[in-house]
């Protein structure tokens, strides 16, 4: 997988979803190691998500981790907490706001 492949696909899980119960502001940039290295962040405004493939500088939090442990963590396959006990994912900044990702309705099962 590309960096260019791994942002069409965080767009994808979030394409059809729902973060209407989200009012805060949450900013998450996620670093990405490996084949697919680089930055993007995802970002709830307004219950509106925004996946954009550059470093969000005044992100609230910011994880470390491969490609396929961030799809798997952003589709629901994987939770975070269990991906930083592993050693999968390093996570640091606000961690509530992470959780809050947890709150957006993906509207159709991801693979």
């Amino acid at each position: 997988m590309t960096y260019h492949e791994l942002i069409i696909e965080a767009r994808r899980i979030f394409d059809k979803a729902d973060a209407s119960c989200i009012r805060e502001h949450v900013a998450v940039q996620f670093d990405v190691t490996g084949y697919a290295a680089g930055t993007f962040y995802l970002e709830v405004k307004d219950g509106v998500i925004h996946i954009e493939p550059y470093p969000y500088y005044d992100h609230d939090a910011r994880i470390l981790a491969s490609a396929e442990a961030i799809l798997d963590m952003l589709g629901g396959k994987a939770r975070l907490c269990d991906e930083v006990q592993y050693g999968r994912a390093r996570i640091s900044g606000n961690i509530g706001k992470v959780t809050r990702l947890h709150d957006i309705r993906l509207r159709e099962r991801v693979r």
